[in-house]
């Protein structure tokens, strides 16, 4: 066969018609992967610039430490990453220490889903405390008070002490916060009957430790 012929015939050949391959997800597979998913988090670093893999590992595995297994972050692209915890109870100490941040910017973690795309996983939610002020005594119940910021957005715990009282002049609540919305600041209680009174208007704010702008958090690479 001369050159010509074999280039004719190399042209000729169509891909398109071929039929994508299919595997199922049998039983054996799927406890195995279950295994898996149980000890990892994704997690999106929410900025345009490129992260630092290596950079990333070192800072979180200081601020989350296990002598005994140390932990694991692949990159997955789009600075999405994959991260494998020693043990599961690190995994959610993780989840509820947060938020955190690298470098300044935000990481929002996801728990994995199922064979799912992992870069099709949406990354807008994150747990955050937020403190209430100015509530009336009378809903000053943890009940009422989850209620109230549920609103919001769902509520995941409401602080309170020894008692079980939600009382004083700032009630802590855990919130998870769509990052892509701008969180509300002013929410206005009234009672079915206060149709031309003025409602309670209670403030909203992200509770944060030091009192400033930064998040509890701040990892740097």
């Amino acid at each position: 066969m001369d050159t010509e012929e074999l280039i004719r015939r190399c042209k000729a050949i169509k891909l398109s018609g071929v039929e994508e391959g299919k595997v199922t997800f049998k039983n054996k597979m799927k406890s195995k992967g279950v295994k898996i998913v149980t000890g990892c988090l994704v997690g999106k670093v929410m900025t345009n610039k490129s992260v630092n893999k290596e950079g990333l590992r070192i800072a979180l595995q200081h601020a989350w430490p296990n002598k005994k297994k140390k932990l694991k972050v692949e990159s997955l692209g789009d600075n999405v990453f994959m991260f494998k915890f020693g043990a599961e109870v690190d995994k959610k100490r993780a989840l509820k220490g947060g938020p955190w941040h690298f470098a300044r910017a935000l990481i929002v973690f996801a728990e994995p889903k199922r064979i799912r795309n992992i870069l099709k996983q949406s990354f807008t939610h994150v747990s955050f405390w937020v403190q209430l002020q100015n509530v009336p005594i009378m809903c000053m119940d943890r009940e009422t008070i989850s209620k109230l910021v549920e609103v919001i957005s769902k509520v995941e715990e409401v602080k309170n002490d020894a008692n079980g009282d939600c009382m004083g002049e700032v009630i802590r609540v855990r919130v998870s916060i769509d990052v892509t919305k701008p969180l509300m600041k002013i929410l206005e209680i009234k009672k079915e009957d206060m149709y031309e009174e003025e409602g309670t208007p209670v403030k909203l704010s992200k509770h944060l430790k030091n009192q400033s702008n930064r998040v509890e958090h701040d990892l740097e690479a």
